[in-house]
């Protein structure tokens, strides 16, 4: 019975998707305010703010409906709308941190972070530059230059006279290193590491 059940959903599914591919507007807002609130939990995973949760569910949604075509080879739609709100809330916290001029700054803190959560903020980017005080030359300076000060392989090519390739590997060592580093020496908010990781560790 749990099979023949399991089916039925899937068909029902399979063919909701296909009429959102064919561009039925009425299916397609069903399918909306069906999975408008997941999506809005998920976002607010990562961002503090309820507004910007909505936003970004509504900008999910708005690009599932540009994009409907491809709704008629998804299998999984809880995987594919997964899929599609991650890769957005990560475009937007990285647009974020582009924007804060430190990663000190409060703007930055007050977007992904809570109140009680601020202190970790601090105390992480501590631990990061602790981190790569303890990386040898010219590794250090490759890192610093790379996402401290944002330049790219070229320019830090030309400032420390090495080849681009050897900054790629220097850079690539320190990020491996600084990964273990945070995993075996500190006990740090999963949450805080993902998004400090979409900046050092991209």
């Amino acid at each position: 019975m749990s099979k023949i059940r399991s089916e039925s959903i899937s068909l029902n599914e399979s063919a909701i998707l296909l009429k959102v591919a064919a561009g039925d507007e009425l299916v397609y807002t069903q399918l909306v305010e069906k999975y408008w609130q997941k999506v809005v939990r998920h976002a607010l995973s990562f961002v503090k703010s309820y507004p910007i949760a909505e936003e970004l569910t509504q900008d999910v949604f708005v690009q599932i409906w540009n994009k409907r075509e491809k709704l008629a080879e998804v299998n999984n739609f809880d995987n594919y709308l997964f899929i599609v709100s991650k890769n957005l809330i990560i475009s937007h916290i990285r647009k974020k941190l582009i924007e804060t001029d430190s990663l000190k700054g409060e703007k930055l803190q007050e977007l992904f972070f809570n109140p009680d959560e601020q202190y970790e903020f601090k105390e992480l980017v501590e631990i990061i530059n602790k981190g790569a005080s303890l990386l040898q030359e010219p590794r250090r300076s490759v890192f610093l230059l790379s996402r401290m000060e944002g330049k790219d392989a070229d320019y830090i090519s030309e400032e420390l006279g090495i080849a681009t390739r050897t900054v790629r590997w220097h850079l690539l060592q320190a990020l491996n290193f600084l990964r273990d580093h945070l995993h075996k020496q500190y006990n740090i908010d999963l949450l805080t590491i993902v998004l400090f990781s979409l900046y050092f560790f991209s």
